[in-house]
This record gives structure tokens, C-alpha cells and sequence, in this order.
């Protein structure tokens, strides 16, 4: 039987000669150990296991393997694993040792390539958590598309918002099921010649789900083996829009304006707004305002925009009017509008100015309740407003406060929600597009 080192020892425990091939080994003292109690040339720890073996090898004539230290002279130890058996005939017990120095390098090289494997993932989940923000508050929409599959492997806010669509319900559905059908084909062809030229492919397309008209910008690229999209997402203004032709520079004026502003039309689709504006209402950028409906931050109910709407189409200009602004942070506060026509020798568009009320502004009289906020004093409107347009808007704020209560007390559950007030789901996505609510979260 081969053993690194081979040790002689008596019943009593002491070394009787030992023998040894690598000469590393002499460092430790070994030619001084004949003479000795074994248990005297270990270090403490290891005093029992010495015990263990004789005790064991008395017992049954051979021991378990026990791996024990021997001191180093700088402090670096002699690991050493005996095996301790009694022969028959032979007057002492023999301990065949196995030099773990070896092993010992072994796995201080696995844990040192642990070690470095650990960090380079921490690298990768920080880069990846880096990439993941940047991804997200990136002003531009973007979507990454399986170039095989078409289905979207990824996409930032911006994208699902300019959609119409939630981000999760975006990531893992098909890019050609987001557009109408009358544009499916197209998009499929423009998809299947950027990925085989390798040429980015421009299409303008309708959305599916809130009708919008975008830009896609198709562009091949290379990941793991194969070659998927990336496409950017620009909204469009529609062929007979009074916007259509205009460039940034027509609305760069918006800028001098010392108040927020907001471009509008008479559908209250929101065309320009300004840096004051996107401050007022903490919004990133104005590509995730433009397209969207001002009852997204503008009034306390659908009412307040309908009015403002009315008297701007009968008056073509509004001054002082009283409702509230709504922010992405879930506050709200009142402000005061003033809104002109803007001729643009088609439909008109209409510049509104938003002045936050100071406190010596507000009125004194609290209200008795919160329907309407700011702008529920029908009374104000008596006279200004027909008859039959002030109880047809009455019936459309009702309507929209039980669609909120509906989505509250079911927690934004949509189904839920059309099933307690008896409707189809269906009329109730188009009631919540109707009513501006295609973004809430059911929180009161």
C-alpha cells in the first residue's frame, strides 16, 4: 500500500521511525519525530484524532481515515490524512498518511475562481440593472423583437404608452397583433426584408389598440447567433390633421412662455406642451405626453375638459377657468386655464396656459363633496352651458365616478369590475377610454 508518508508507531503512541518520498515534507520537522508521541507532533486540534486512531485500531486492528495538521515553522501546516492498521505478527501499528497539501491547492484555486466568478456576476447584475434604468427612462420608444418569432422580448415605458398597451402585456405578444389589420401584411414584409438585408425598414402603421398612427423603425441586429429587431416608435399626426407638416421648430415659441402650456385640439389630444408644463405635471419627457389625452392630467372629471371644449368651440377663447391639474405622482391641485384658438387654416387647435392658484386664490367655502373638485359649481355655468349639455355631462360624471368605485373596490380588476356594475367588458374598456381611464390604477 503507497502512502506519502509512512509512520511507525508503538501501542503507547509513540513514532518509532517514519518514511517519506517528497522532500518538501522535510521543512516540517519530520526527521525529528522518531522518539516523540505522535500526538506531541500535531497541533491541538488534532490531539483527539490521534486518539481516535489507536483507539479504533485497538479496536477492530485498522482505524477510519482522520485527516490531522502538522505545525509548519512559518505557520503554515502539514495537512496529513493516516489511516492507522495493525498487521498481524509485526510488533507495531502502521500509519499510512496521504499528503493533502495537494487537495489543499486544488480547492484554493476553486474558491478563488468562486470568488472571481462571484464578481464578475455581481458586474453583470449591476450592468444589467444599469442598462435596465437607462432602458426604461430612455425619452424614445423602443422594442426588442425576436427576429424569428416577431414576438417583443423587451420594451421601455415610453413604448407602451405611445401603444395604448401595458408594458407587461406587450412583453411576449407578437409586434404584428400591436397594429390593425389592414397593416399586418406590410409590417410582416418589412420585418422579413430588414432581417434578410439587414437594412433598416421604415413603416407607418395603426395601432390596434388605441388607433394611434406610429412610425416604426426597424432595425436588424445580432445577439447570441441571431439576428432580431430593434424598432423605435415615433407617433405620427393623421394625413388630414391641421399638425400634419407642422415641425418642432412651428411650436418652438411655446417655450417663451413663461406659464405651462399645452397644444390641444378639440378632442383634447394633446400636439405640444412645454418644459413648465412637463415640470408641473413631473412628467420625463414631452414624446410621453404627446398623443395622449389632456384628461390625463387636466380637470377633476371628463366635465371640466368637456366645458373648457364647449365654450372654446362657441367663445374661441376661455379666461380664468377653474379646475385642477393632476400629476404622475398621484397629487393634484387647483390651477386656472386660459385657452385661445389657434388657426391653422383646417381644424383648429387650441393653447392653453395653466396657472397654478395661489392660497389667497382659493375660494373660501369648502365643498360639500368631491365630485366635481374644483369646477363642480354647476351654478357657474348656468347660462354659459345649454340646459341639456349640463345634464348630459351631470350623467357622464356620475357614470365615471361608479367606474372608478367599481375599479377600487375590485382592485383594478377589470372583469370583476364589468361584471358589479353589469356590464360587458367590452363597454367597459370603451367607457375607460372614453372617460380618460385607460391608466387607472384603482387606487381612490
Amino acid at each position: 500500500m503507497g502512502a506519502d508518508v509512512t509512520l511507525l508507531v508503538n501501542s503507547s503512541g509513540s513514532i518509532i521511525d517514519v518514511a517519506y518520498f517528497d522532500h518538501t515534507i522535510d521543512r516540517f520537522g519530520v526527521e525529528d519525530w522518531p522518539g516523540r508521541q505522535w500526538a506531541d507532533t500535531v497541533t491541538s486540534e488534532s490531539v483527539d484524532k490521534i486518539r481516535s486512531l489507536i483507539d479504533e485500531c485497538a479496536k477492530s486492528g485498522v482505524s477510519r481515515p482522520h485527516q490531522v495538521n502538522h505545525p509548519g515553522p512559518r505557520g503554515a501546516d502539514l495537512p496529513v490524512e493516516y489511516i492507522l492498521r495493525r498487521i498481524e505478527g509485526f510488533p507495531y501499528l502502521v500509519a499510512y498518511g496521504t499528503d493533502l497539501r495537494k487537495f489543499a491547492e486544488v480547492q484554493q484555486q476553486l474558491i478563488q475562481v468562486q470568488f472571481e466568478l462571484e464578481r464578475e456576476y455581481r458586474r453583470v447584475r449591476e450592468s444589467e440593472a444599469r442598462y435596465r434604468v437607462i432602458y426604461q427612462k430612455m425619452d424614445g420608444a423602443l422594442l426588442v423583437v425576436d427576429g424569428e418569432t416577431r414576438r417583443i422580448i423587451d420594451g421601455n415605458a415610453a413604448a407602451g404608452q405611445i401603444m395604448g398597451v401595458a408594458l407587461s402585456k406587450l412583453v411576449g405578444d407578437t409586434l404584428v397583433s400591436q397594429v390593425q389589420r389592414d397593416s399586418r401584411e406590410r409590417l410582416v414584409e418589412a420585418l422579413a426584408e430588414s432581417r434578410s438585408l439587414g437594412q433598416t425598414r421604415t413603416l407607418n402603421v395603426t395601432a390596434s389598440s388605441n388607433g394611434a398612427s406610429v412610425e416604426l423603425r426597424i432595425s436588424p441586429y445580432r445577439e447570441n447567433g441571431k439576428i432580431n429587431h430593434l424598432v423605435s416608435i415615433v407617433p405620427q399626426v393623421e394625413e388630414d390633421h391641421p399638425m400634419r407638416g407642422l415641425t418642432a421648430d412651428k411650436w418652438g415659441w411655446t417655450e417663451a412662455v413663461p406659464e405651462a402650456q399645452i397644444v390641444i385640439d378639440a378632442k383634447g389630444t394633446v400636439f405640444s406642451v412645454n418644459s413648465r408644463f412637463l415640470d408641473m405635471i413631473h412628467l420625463l419627457s414631452r414624446n410621453l405626453a404627446v398623443g395622449r389625452n389632456v384628461n390625463n392630467w387636466l380637470g377633476a372629471s371628463s366635465v371640466d375638459m368637456q366645458v373648457l371644449s364647449s365654450r372654446l368651440r362657441d367663445e374661441g377663447e376661455v379666461r380664468q377657468f377653474l379646475t385642477v391639474v393632476r400629476d404622475d405622482l398621484g397629487s393634484s391641485r387647483p390651477v386656472r386655464l386660459s385657452a385661445t384658438r389657434i388657426d391653422t387654416g383646417g381644424d383648429p387647435l387650441y393653447s392653453v396656459i395653466v396657472t397654478e392658484q395661489g392660497a389667497r386664490e382659493m375660494p373660501s367655502s369648502a365643498q360639500t363633496n368631491g365630485v366635481h373638485g374644483a369646477t363642480s359649481d354647476f351654478s357657474e355655468l348656468i347660462g354659459r352651458v345649454p340646459l341639456k349639455e349640463l345634464i348630459r355631462e351631470s350623467a357622464d360624471v356620475i357614470e365615471k365616478l361608479c367606474i372608478e368605485a367599481a375599479l377600487t373596490q375590485t382592485e383594478n380588476n377589470r372583469a370583476a369590475a364589468a361584471d358589479l356594475l353589469g356590464l360587458s367588458r367590452q363597454s367597459l374598456y370603451l367607457k375607460l377610454k372614453r372617460y380618460g381611464l385607460e391608466d387607472y390604477n384603482g387606487r381612490a
